[in-house]
């Protein structure tokens, strides 16, 4: 059933008849469809939603939270009363008292610009586009080919007993194509992506050009399958875009996450090593790096009106010139950690989700030189194209990577590709090698970030430009 006009402030108001000195309200509509083809047929075409109510009260200096998919007037009575069992319970246990940093009620909407509504394409122009991009994922070792396109909508209403009332309609889209190689005597080689996602319509699918994507997948797997191993020895590398946004995902987002700093975290996602005494003095990289947070960014997969704390969008700097300044917050954080709101991240999957904080869009500044300029740079080095395995600490501070393409650089041209490179490394030594930052920034967007227990995941974007790192130790292996 779909939400009435007053439900949400009868609720908030209920909370507030019962004592809770704040309530929340949050009604949430989601949709999704996607189209999957395997070796040129189809696969799959899946549609699924869902809707209902998530309640929030903090009582006795506590959380309680409940959620339901019915909207009668008995279910709803009933997740107020078992929210505030929850806040007792969590009273009778809590260490800290939860205080909310102060922020301005809100009042608005907010939409994703679309030039097409992904969902509108009929299903058989999605079909036909992927067919073309299989088309071009043959090669003479291919052995299996996929490609999909996906569309996502999600629908919020936040109302809160402290007057803000906002409403969003976020529209996602999605595509990828991948493709395995095989040969006698060879290590197999896969070439995907998984990260071709934007707050867009079938406007961003297009601008992808999956077609001319499949080919270029296509050839470097077949050119994998010949490459001579690396050679093992400290090196340049230079990164594409692509592979920082992980890179930075997982070593900057991660550990300026307030809650994994106030130790909300440690049984399940870990904790940090940039804690409140760093600010401002750690060191985590060379005067190249920079690194914001910006939930204001066209497009990206971190971008909002509001979060579900009711902040407005807003950026902030995490990394500025190499020095570690700022932490990712939701409102509850930033007073535990008593600093103002600079950036709203507390965010929930869906409607039965309690919002914790999140990544918004978290990217590598650009820099001021071109990417010709930044290769010409390198005598001798690699260029890491894509990543393939990878594992990190439980405080993000230790990482292991290796790569499914590398392109070898001599001279500052790119001549041919090497195979089995992988490097490790502490996160500020990382970041410490980079010498070299281009200005071709491009934006990248993550489906299913995991946080949270029960588990949550969540869309986030990243940007990055090309960036060059000085006499990194890399392993080879066969």
């Amino acid at each position: 059933m779909p939400e009435r006009d007053s439900q949400l402030s009868d609720l908030v108001e209920l909370g507030a008849r019962r004592g809770a000195a704040y309530a929340d309200a949050r009604h949430v509509e989601r949709e999704f469809e996607a189209v999957s083809v395997r070796d040129g047929e189809v696969e799959s075409v899946t549609r699924s939603g869902d809707r209902g109510i998530g309640f929030r009260v903090v009582h006795r200096g506590a959380w309680g939270f409940a959620a339901t998919d019915r909207v009668d007037e008995s279910s709803l009575r009933t997740i107020v009363d078992e929210a505030f069992a929850r806040a007792e319970a969590a009273a009778s246990t809590r260490t800290r008292q939860v205080t909310l940093a102060p922020v301005a009620p809100q009042r608005g909407e907010y939409r994703t610009t679309l030039e097409r509504d992904p969902f509108a394409v009929p299903v058989a122009e999605r079909i036909a586009l992927l067919r073309a991009a299989d088309a071009n994922l043959k090669g003479p070792h291919a052995v299996s080919r996929r490609g999909s396109i996906a569309a996502y909508r999600t629908r919020k209403h936040l109302v809160t007993s402290e007057g803000t009332d906002v409403r969003q309609e976020i529209v996602e889209s999605g595509a990828g194509v991948s493709v395995t190689a095989v040969k006698a005597g060879a290590k197999p080689a896969q070439r995907y992506d998984g990260r071709l996602t934007r707050q867009a319509g079938w406007e961003f699918i297009e601008h992808l050009d999956l077609a001319g994507r499949a080919a270029r997948y296509r050839d470097d797997a077949e050119a994998m399958l010949d490459a001579p191993l690396a050679a093992e020895r400290p090196t340049t590398l230079v990164f594409t875009p692509e592979f920082l946004a992980l890179l930075v995902h997982e070593s900057c987002g991660h550990p300026t996450e307030a809650d994994r700093v106030l130790e909300y975290e440690v049984a399940f996602a870990g904790t940090t090593f940039m804690w409140p005494k760093d600010r401002g003095a750690l060191r985590y990289g060379s005067e190249h790096v920079s690194m914001t947070a910006d939930a204001t960014v066209p497009g990206g997969m971190g971008t909002f009106g509001w979060d579900d704390d009711g902040v407005p969008a807003m950026r902030t700097k995490l990394i500025d010139r190499g020095t570690f300044v700022g932490y990712l917050t939701s409102r509850e954080t930033a007073a535990a950690l008593g600093v103002p709101v600079a950036i709203g991240s507390a965010r929930a999957e869906g409607w039965q989700h309690f919002p914790i904080v999140r990544m918004v869009n978290v990217s590598l500044d650009p820099g001021r030189q071109s990417y010709d300029a930044l290769i010409k740079g390198v005598a001798e080095g690699l260029l890491m194209e894509s990543p393939a395995s990878y594992s990190l600490d439980d405080k993000r501070q230790n990482f292991h990577f290796s790569t499914q393409s590398a392109r070898v650089i001599r001279n500052g041209v790119l001549e041919g590709y090497a195979r089995g490179v992988s490097f490790q490394s502490l996160t500020p030594a990382f970041w410490g090698r980079c010498d070299g930052v281009a200005d071709d920034w491009e934006l990248h967007g993550f489906l299913s970030c995991a946080k949270g227990e029960p588990l949550q995941l969540m869309r986030v974007g990243h940007g990055a430009a090309h960036a060059r790192f000085r006499d990194v130790p890399i392993e080879v292996r066969g």
